[in-house]
C-alpha cells in the first residue's frame, strides 16, 4: 500500500516537470520566427503548447486569457496557465511553443548583468523589429538568472514588469503580475498601476492590491487614500493624507488633487506631471479633470487619453500609441482623416504645418496625399508626407498607414523620380511585387542608382533566389559607384556604408569592390552611456551564447531611435551578434528595418 502511494506520489512529480525538462532540452533560444510589427503571432500551423496548471493562489486565476483590445498588441490570444518546478520569478505568458523564448533564455547569466540591461531597455522605441523582441523577451517563462536579488531591491519578476508597464502592455502587466508571490510589493504594485491606467479603479481597490491595507510604502499609501475616497471615507483619507505629510513624502499634484476631494472641494487644474503614474490619473478621473496635455506622450497613458475630447490630445497619443504597436495604423489614419482643414491648409501642407501642433500638422500631410487627384501632384504630396515622417523617426508608422495609398500610385515617366522613396514603404509593407513593377519601368541610365538601390532592398526585405542572385552583381556597382563623383554621390555613399556592413553582418559574401565600405566610417547616433557599454559587451556574451542576455545588449546598443538612427556599424554588429546566438530572423528584420528607414540624401 505504501509502495503505491509512493509510485503515484513519483508518477505526479514526474508529470509536473515533464514540460520544464523539454524546455531545458530545447538547445534553441530563437523560437519562431520574428512577429510582425504589431504582435507576436506564431507561424502558421504552429501548435500551441500549454503547461500544465498548478493550484492559484487564493484570488488568482488558474487560467486566464488575454483578450484582443485596444491597447494590447495584436495578434492571437494568449493563454497564461500556472506554472510549475520554475522559479516564480521566472514566470511568464509565452513560451517556446506559443511565440516565446526557450526556457534556458537566461542560462549562463548573471542577474546583476542582466537586471542592470533591462533597467537599461528603452521604453517604447519606434521600431516594430524592437518592440517585438523586447516584448517576447519580458514575457517568456524562463528560469531566472543566477543569482538572488537583495531583499530590498525589485524581484527579476518586478524587473521585467517594470518594462512591460514603460512600453504599455497594460493587460500584460496585470496578468504576469497576478502570479508574482504575494509579498512582492515592487511586483503587486505593476499590477496596481496596470489596473488604474486601465481605468479600472473599482479593481485596483479590490483584494487584488490587499497590500495596501498594511504596507507602509508611499505608493500603498497613496493607493490607500484613493481606495478611501472611492469608499467616500473622506475621514481616513485625510488621516492618511495627514500621516503622509508628517513622514515628508513628496508629491504636490497628488496632495493638492486628493486633499480637495477629501475636503469636498474643487480641485485645481494640474498642468504638468514631472512623474506621472495611474494614481494621478485616476484622481484627475475622480476630480473630472483633464489630464495634462504632455501626458498625451507617455505610452502607457495613451490608451485612456486617446479617447480625449481635445483633438490635440487624443491625435497625440494616438499617434503614440500607434508608433508603440498599441494601436493599429489604419485606426491612427481613420482619426488622421476625421479631423478636418480648409482647401488653402490642404494645398499647401508646408505653409500651415507650423501654425498647428504636430499631431494635427501629421494629419495635414496625409490629408493632402488622399485629396490630390493627378499622379504627379499626388507623388509630390507622398514624398513631402514621407519626409516629415522620416524627420520624426515614423518611417515604419508612415508605411503601415499609406500601404494602399502606396500602391495607389502607378509607376510612370511623370511619377518615376518617386521610385527611391516609395519602393522602401512598398518593402516595409511586404509589398515586393508592387516593387518590381516599379523596377522594370526604370530604363534610362540616370535611374541605375534606383535600379540598384530596389535590387540590393529586394534583397534584404525579401531574399528569394531570384534577389539573391542578383544581389553580387549590386553590391560591385554599389562599391564601384559610391566612391565617383556625381549628383547621386552622397546617397550612394550613405547607402554603402550602411548597407554593405549589415549584408556582411547576414552573412553575405562582399565582393572585392565593396570590401571598403565592410569598415567605412558610418552615420548616425554614436552609442554612449549603457548604449556604449551595451554595445562592447554583445561581443563577449554572444561568443558565450547567452541569448536572452545577447538580445538585452542588441536592444540597449540601439537606444531609443532604434535600427533607422543607430551608427551603422553598431547596428552591422548588433546583427552579427543575433546571427550568432541563432536569432536569424531577429537580425533580419532589424537589419531591414535600418535599411528601410534611413532617410535618404538624394539630390533632385
Amino acid at each position: 500500500m505504501t509502495g503505491s502511494r509512493v509510485n503515484a506520489f513519483l508518477c505526479a512529480v514526474l508529470f509536473s516537470l515533464s514540460p520544464h525538462l523539454a524546455a531545458a532540452a530545447d538547445p534553441q533560444g530563437s523560437g519562431p520566427a520574428t512577429a510582425p510589427p504589431r504582435g507576436l503571432a506564431p507561424p502558421p500551423g504552429a501548435p500551441t503548447v500549454e503547461e500544465p496548471a498548478t493550484p492559484a493562489e487564493p484570488g488568482v486565476p488558474a487560467e486566464e486569457t488575454l483578450p484582443d483590445k485596444f491597447g494590447a498588441p495584436q495578434g492571437p490570444r494568449v493563454t497564461m496557465t500556472g506554472l510549475s518546478a520554475i522559479d516564480p520569478a521566472g514566470a511568464g505568458l509565452i513560451n517556446s511553443g506559443n511565440g516565446g523564448f526557450a526556457g534556458t533564455l537566461w542560462s549562463g547569466s548573471a542577474r546583476s548583468a542582466v537586471s542592470a540591461r533591462i533597467a537599461q531597455l528603452p521604453a517604447a522605441p519606434n521600431s516594430p523589429a524592437m518592440q517585438s523582441l523586447m516584448r517576447r523577451l519580458l514575457l517568456t517563462s524562463a528560469q531566472p538568472p543566477a543569482g538572488t536579488a537583495p531583499p530590498d531591491e525589485p524581484s527579476f519578476l518586478a524587473l521585467r514588469l517594470s518594462k512591460i508597464l514603460a512600453n504599455g502592455w497594460l493587460d500584460e502587466s496585470a496578468m504576469l503580475a497576478a502570479q508574482s508571490a504575494r509579498d512582492d510589493s515592487f511586483a503587486r504594485q505593476t499590477a496596481a498601476e496596470a489596473l488604474l491606467l486601465q481605468g479600472r479603479d473599482g479593481d485596483a481597490c479590490s483584494d487584488a492590491t490587499a497590500m495596501r491595507q498594511s504596507a507602509s510604502d508611499p505608493y500603498w499609501l497613496k493607493l490607500r487614500v484613493l481606495c478611501y475616497l472611492q469608499a467616500q471615507d473622506t475621514s481616513a483619507a485625510t488621516l492618511t493624507l495627514d500621516v503622509m505629510r508628517e513622514r515628508g513624502i513628496e508629491d504636490d499634484a497628488f496632495f493638492a488633487l486628493a486633499g480637495a476631494l477629501a475636503e469636498g472641494a474643487a480641485a485645481p487644474q494640474i498642468t504638468a506631471l514631472p512623474r506621472p503614474s495611474g494614481l494621478h490619473l485616476a484622481l484627475l478621473r475622480h476630480a473630472n479633470k483633464s489630464a495634462p496635455a504632455n501626458l498625451a506622450a507617455w505610452v502607457p497613458a495613451t490608451a485612456l487619453l486617446s479617447q480625449s475630447n481635445d483633438v490635440d490630445v487624443r491625435l497625440t497619443a494616438s499617434e503614440r500609441a500607434a508608433a508603440a504597436g498599441l494601436l493599429p495604423a489604419d485606426q491612427l489614419r481613420m482619426a488622421y482623416e476625421a479631423d478636418t482643414f480648409t482647401p488653402d491648409q490642404l494645398d499647401d501642407p508646408e505653409e500651415w504645418a507650423p501654425k498647428l501642433s504636430p499631431a494635427r500638422a501629421n494629419a495635414l500631410y496625409l490629408q493632402s496625399i488622399t485629396k490630390r487627384t493627378l499622379p504627379a501632384a499626388r507623388a509630390a504630396a507622398f514624398a513631402a508626407a514621407l519626409q516629415r515622417a522620416e524627420s520624426q523617426n515614423r518611417f515604419a508608422l508612415f508605411a503601415q498607414m499609406t500601404d494602399e495609398l502606396a500602391l495607389q500610385i502607378q509607376p510612370s515617366p511623370q511619377t518615376a523620380w518617386l521610385a527611391p522613396y516609395i519602393e522602401r514603404v512598398l518593402l516595409q509593407s511586404g509589398r515586393d511585387k508592387a516593387v518590381e513593377q516599379w523596377l522594370m519601368t526604370l530604363n534610362a541610365p540616370s535611374d541605375a542608382p534606383t535600379v540598384n538601390a530596389i535590387q540590393i532592398h529586394l534583397a534584404f526585405a525579401r531574399p528569394s533566389t531570384e534577389n539573391i542572385a542578383r544581389l553580387q552583381g549590386a553590391m560591385t556597382w554599389l562599391g564601384e559607384n559610391a566612391l565617383q563623383p556625381g549628383g547621386a554621390k552622397d546617397w550612394l555613399m550613405d547607402r554603402a556604408t550602411r548597407e554593405i556592413p549589415l549584408l556582411e553582418a547576414l552573412g553575405y559574401v562582399i565582393p572585392p569592390d565593396a570590401q571598403w565600405a565592410a569598415s567605412a566610417t558610418t552615420a548616425g547616433v554614436v552609442p554612449q552611456g549603457p548604449a556604449a557599454e551595451a554595445l562592447i559587451a554583445l561581443t563577449r556574451t554572444a561568443q558565450d551564447g547567452r541569448v536572452g542576455e545577447t538580445a538585452l545588449n542588441a536592444l540597449v546598443a540601439l537606444g531609443q531611435g532604434g535600427p533607422t538612427r543607430a551608427q551603422g556599424q553598431t547596428v552591422a554588429r548588433v546583427v552579427k551578434a543575433l546571427m550568432a546566438v541563432g536569432l536569424r530572423n531577429e537580425a533580419r528584420a532589424i537589419a531591414t528595418e535600418a535599411v528601410l528607414g534611413s532617410p535618404i540624401r538624394l539630390r533632385k
